[in-house]
């Protein structure tokens, strides 16, 4: 628990090190452009002397002109170049920041598990669910001991039209921060560790809302884990949260 704590917090200030970098970086850049703006005004200053001073001398035009025409011929390939080069940056400033924006993982809130007291997991809330859910490696990692059902369970699935078969429930012993208790649930090859359904909702007398819940007659209250932040390039970002059961059909 401590771990994920630590480790989240320093996720947190990697993310405000960045940011922080990606503000000197915006600013350095600013004040690179406002010094090429004065440097171009400067330039345009100094042709419009120059144009003054050959209408002046109109006996040397041939000498002046050939002179201007290289300065300014000079002065459009420095801008060209410097316009170049600058595009050619901020194109890859742009690209980088891109690739290094944090985002938050869209997904439905994981509360923290600890089950049979030396395993520690995340589970989420699913009211459409009728019962609770544990994933198979979950089991074995917790050294539960399964037991066979005199027959084949079959659910629904939202979104899918093959029934998930389960053949294997269990007690798990779980602990939810103060909470104690034991809870069924069916063993089967789902995408997260746990699925708490309607059946532990209602025989733990639990409120539950999106930001947080309240178990028990003493309402122990438990906030779900902080969110995750993810690079926006990471493919969890378009990944959508696993379907969830939605009722036992026998």
């Amino acid at each position: 628990m401590n771990s994920n704590s630590e480790e989240n917090n320093n996720l947190q200030q990697a993310l405000l090190e960045t940011i922080r970098q990606n503000s000197r970086l915006l600013d350095e850049l600013q004040a690179a452009r406002q010094r090429e703006q004065i440097l171009t005004d400067r330039y345009f200053q100094l042709e419009e002397i120059l144009d003054n001073q050959r209408g002046a001398q109109s006996h040397n035009t041939g000498d002046s002109n050939d002179l201007l025409n290289d300065i300014h011929k000079k002065s459009i390939g420095i801008h060209n170049k410097k316009h170049a080069c600058r595009h050619h940056t901020d194109e890859e400033n742009s690209n980088k920041k891109e690739e290094e924006e944090w985002v938050e993982w869209k997904r439905i809130p994981r509360y923290e598990v600890i089950v049979n007291r030396n395993t520690t997991v995340e589970a989420f809330v699913a009211i459409n669910s009728s019962v609770c859910f544990i994933r198979n490696d979950v089991v074995q990692r917790a050294g539960l001991m399964p037991q066979k059902l005199n027959s084949v369970a079959r659910f629904k699935c939202f979104g899918s039209d093959q029934p998930m078969v389960v053949t294997e429930v269990v007690n798990v012993p779980i602990q939810i921060a103060a909470y104690h208790n034991t809870c069924l649930m069916f063993v089967s090859h789902i995408q997260s560790e746990i699925i708490l359904g309607a059946s532990w909702l209602q025989s733990e007398h639990v409120y539950w809302n999106v930001n947080w819940m309240l178990i028990g007659p003493n309402k122990i209250r438990v906030d779900p884990k902080p969110p995750v932040m993810i690079k926006k390039t990471d493919p969890r970002t378009t990944i959508v949260d696993e379907p969830v059961i939605i009722e036992r059909l026998n």
